[in-house]
C-alpha cells in the first residue's frame, strides 16, 4: 500500500509540472488598447463602442490588455510617440460611407518591430457593429493580432528609402487617405478595394494592384463606370461629352513612406474651352488614418 501511495504521488508530481510547462509554453499577449476613432457619432455611442472593443479584447484568452484610453473622445488616431515598445497597441476607426454605410477598421501596431497591421470591415448600419455577433468580433480582432507577421504588415517608422514597398500585399494601404483638391478622401479597404469621394458627391469605385512589371509600383485603377462627375476639373459639357468613351482613370504610385503616396494620375485634361485629352498629372495621397 505504502509503495502504491508513493508511485501516486510521484504521478501527480509529473502531472502538475507537465501542466505547468504547456500553460508556461502558452505567451501572454500584452496590449495596450488606445480606444475609438469615430468623429461621426455622438458621445454616447462613442463610448458604447469603445467598451465594447474593450470588453471583447479582455475576454480573449491569453490576451493582456491595458486601458489606455483618455476621457476625450478620439478625433485622430493616437500619436505613436506614446506607444510602447514592448506591447502591442490596438485602436479602431469607424468612419461613415455614403447615406448609411459604416467602415470599421482595427490596427494593431508593434512599435519595437515598426510593424503595423491593418483589417477593415463594412457595415450596412453603425446598429450592426453594435450588435456583431461577439465570436465573430472576438475571432477578427485575435486573427488580426495573433497572424503571422508577413501578413498585412508595412514599416511604421522606417521609410522606404528608394520607393520599396515592404511586401506584395495592398492590405498594409489599408484605411483613408487624402489628396487632390477635387477629392474629399479615399478609402482602401482589405483585398485590393477602394473608392474615391469626390467633393461634388460622386463615388468611383477602384482596384489597388502592384504593377505586374514593376512591384515597387502601386497602381489604384477606376472600375467604376465612367462619369462625367469624375472629371470636375473639365466644363460640364465637356465632361458629359468626353465620359462616354474615356479610359479608366488610373493612379501610378511609389510609396515613399507609411503615409504617403506619390506618382502621377491618368486622366482626361482640359484641351481649351471645348475639348479634353488624356493626360497625366503629379498627385499626392496623404493617410488620413
Amino acid at each position: 500500500m505504502e509503495r502504491f501511495k508513493r508511485v501516486l504521488k510521484t504521478c501527480s508530481i509529473i502531472l502538475i509540472f507537465s501542466l505547468t510547462s504547456v500553460l508556461s509554453a502558452q505567451s501572454v499577449i500584452k496590449i495596450d488598447y488606445w480606444g475609438v476613432v469615430a468623429s461621426e457619432v455622438d458621445a454616447n455611442m462613442y463610448k458604447m463602442t469603445s467598451d465594447l472593443y474593450y470588453t471583447q479584447l479582455c475576454e480573449i484568452p491569453l490576451f493582456s490588455v491595458t486601458d489606455k484610453r483618455s476621457d476625450k473622445q478620439l478625433t485622430a488616431a493616437p500619436s505613436q510617440d506614446n506607444f510602447s515598445p514592448n506591447t502591442l497597441s490596438f485602436y479602431a476607426v469607424i468612419e461613415k460611407e455614403g447615406d448609411s454605410k459604416w467602415i470599421s477598421t482595427f490596427y494593431v501596431i508593434n512599435k519595437g518591430t515598426s510593424n503595423k497591421k491593418a483589417q477593415s470591415k463594412e457595415y450596412d448600419s453603425y446598429y450592426k457593429i453594435l450588435t456583431e455577433p461577439k465570436a465573430v468580433l472576438q475571432d477578427s480582432i485575435k486573427s488580426l493580432i495573433t497572424s503571422n507577421q508577413s501578413q498585412a504588415v508595412t514599416k511604421a517608422e522606417n521609410p522606404t528609402t528608394d520607393s520599396q514597398t515592404t511586401g506584395s500585399t495592398t492590405e498594409m494601404l489599408s484605411g483613408t487617405w487624402d489628396g487632390e483638391d477635387v477629392i474629399d478622401k479615399i478609402v482602401i479597404m482589405r483585398g485590393g478595394r477602394g473608392f474615391v469621394v469626390f467633393k461634388n458627391g460622386a463615388s468611383m469605385n477602384v482596384i489597388i494592384k502592384f504593377d505586374d512589371f514593376d512591384s515597387s509600383k502601386i497602381l489604384v485603377i477606376q472600375s467604376a463606370k465612367s462619369n462625367a462627375s469624375f472629371f470636375p476639373d473639365l466644363p460640364r459639357q465637356v465632361a458629359l461629352r468626353e465620359a462616354v468613351n474615356a479610359s479608366p482613370i488610373q493612379w501610378t504610385f511609389s510609396l515613399k513612406d507609411n503615409n504617403t503616396l506619390s506618382g502621377t494620375k491618368k486622366t482626361l485634361l482640359s484641351d481649351g474651352e471645348e475639348n479634353a485629352k488624356e493626360g497625366t498629372v503629379e498627385v499626392t495621397w496623404k493617410r488620413r488614418s
